[in-house]
């Protein structure tokens, strides 16, 4: 792979996952629903910008074009100083790949792998989750239809029938609050 390739696929981690203002601007499509289109957009736009200017890039003019691109295509004002942060990483990570040391870019590589593994497991956790709670749904569905009735319909009924026998008495609940009733 030659440094060009290594750099571009260095930008576009980079930009996917490592800068937060930009990958919420896609993910909530500040952008519009071609969000996504617009960030592999500016990905082409910087890997131009230094195929021009090579090691003469600026950080400032880095800078300017992200916060410009933001403010432009995702409807977003910087506030955090993250394009300069960016820039910064970008010419880093440039740098590194003109000399041939790739490993920034594969330490990116494999944070992002070990993300998308992550976020693949929660996902396969929380669908889990939900189909265990669509079986207890299912078992108090069936017990009621069989004439069970769930433990709250009893409380329910209990506590109605001790209000009727004991109308003198205060009705203290769980949490040791005392129910205030309207006299008659």
């Amino acid at each position: 792979m030659s440094s060009r390739e290594k750099f571009t696929q260095g930008v576009a981690i980079l930009f996917k996952t490592q800068w937060t203002a930009l990958k919420l601007a896609v993910d909530m499509q500040w952008g519009g629903h071609d969000s996504e289109d617009k960030r592999d957009w500016l990905i082409d736009v910087i890997v131009d910008y230094f195929d021009k200017n090579g090691k003469n890039a600026d950080i400032d003019d880095l800078e300017t074009i992200l916060n410009q691109v933001m403010t432009d295509e995702f409807n977003t004002l910087l506030e955090d100083d993250s394009a300069y942060q960016i820039s910064q990483d970008l010419i880093r990570i440039y740098n590194e790949c003109i000399q041939g040391n790739y490993s920034t870019v594969d330490l990116l590589q494999s944070k992002q792998q070990s993300t998308k593994q992550t976020s693949f497991s929660l996902s396969k956790k929380a669908k889990n989750y939900e189909e265990d709670e669509d079986s207890s749904d299912n078992y108090d569905e069936k017990s009621l239809e069989n004439g069970e009735s769930s433990t709250m319909e009893s409380d329910e009924i209990m506590s109605t029938n001790n209000s009727k026998s004991s109308k003198n008495e205060p009705i203290i609940d769980d949490d040791g609050f005392t129910l205030v009733t309207r006299k008659r």
